[in-house]
């Protein structure tokens, strides 16, 4: 992959993670990236790579994820790593001469899957829609712990498996978190998650917190992260604001 010609238009908005097991072959096409206009970031390995993309998708900032390496295996492995994140677009390129392996990836929600010896203008063609693509749901994922909270989607997950949250509890999740570290009373939750009066039987709202912290929670019977306020109503709590 060599650019040339007169750059594309580009702006800094298209942020490109480049992820490598080989790092030679990760710092020739982060190079190429970057002389195609595009904001780069790596070679980091593939171990590196979600910590990297989850703190850009916490920040809003919208990410395509450029995953080198002939092995499809490694770029399903940070498919299945980034499943469910907003503002994540996940690119194979590697040598990839079984069309079945090609579809696989695309079947596990690869934005792209393209040859890294692509012609530099295909490839920035190719990054320029999949940035695109990561910017649409960009700023729309709330982190806690170790959960992934996309409230475009409205999918909660845990290092890339989906909890399965009713749409009850993920209301009821998202409520908390908006206003995480501090105290929501009962009311407000009854109110805004389940459209009740205050005066409405608490017992309903108990029960809900109950299912969700089943799934949420680490140990559901000695809950961290959902905490009960005593006759006030409930607190997220996550060591500092999200």
């Amino acid at each position: 992959m060599t650019a040339t010609g007169p750059r594309p238009s580009t702006t800094s908005a298209h942020r490109v993670l480049v992820v490598a097991r080989d790092r030679q072959l990760g710092i020739e096409v982060a190079d190429t990236v970057e002389e195609l206009g595009f904001t780069t970031r790596g070679p980091v390995g593939p171990a590196e790579a979600a910590p990297r993309f989850c703190d850009y998708a916490s920040r809003g900032l919208g990410t395509c994820v450029v995953v080198v390496d002939h092995d499809p295996a490694i770029a399903s492995d940070v498919l299945h790593q980034s499943r469910g994140l907003a503002g994540v677009a996940v690119v194979a390129a590697g040598r990839f001469d079984q069309p079945r392996d090609v579809a696989a990836l695309l079947d596990a929600g690869a934005a792209d899957v393209v040859r890294v010896d692509v012609a530099a203008d295909e490839l920035g063609a190719r990054l320029r829609r999949s940035c695109a693509e990561a910017a649409a749901t960009a700023g729309a994922c709330l982190l806690v712990g170790d959960l992934v909270v996309d409230t475009a989607r409205r999918t909660v997950t845990r290092q890339g498996s989906p909890l399965g949250l009713t749409r009850t509890e993920f209301d009821l999740l998202v409520c908390l978190l908006r206003r995480a570290d501090r105290v929501v009373t009962s009311g407000d939750i009854m109110r805004q998650v389940l459209g009740h009066a205050t005066e409405a039987d608490p017992h309903v709202l108990t029960v809900h917190v109950q299912r969700l912290r089943l799934k949420v929670e680490s140990d559901p019977k000695n809950p961290a992260l959902i905490m009960s306020v005593r006759g006030i109503g409930y607190m997220l709590t996550t060591g500092s604001s999200v």
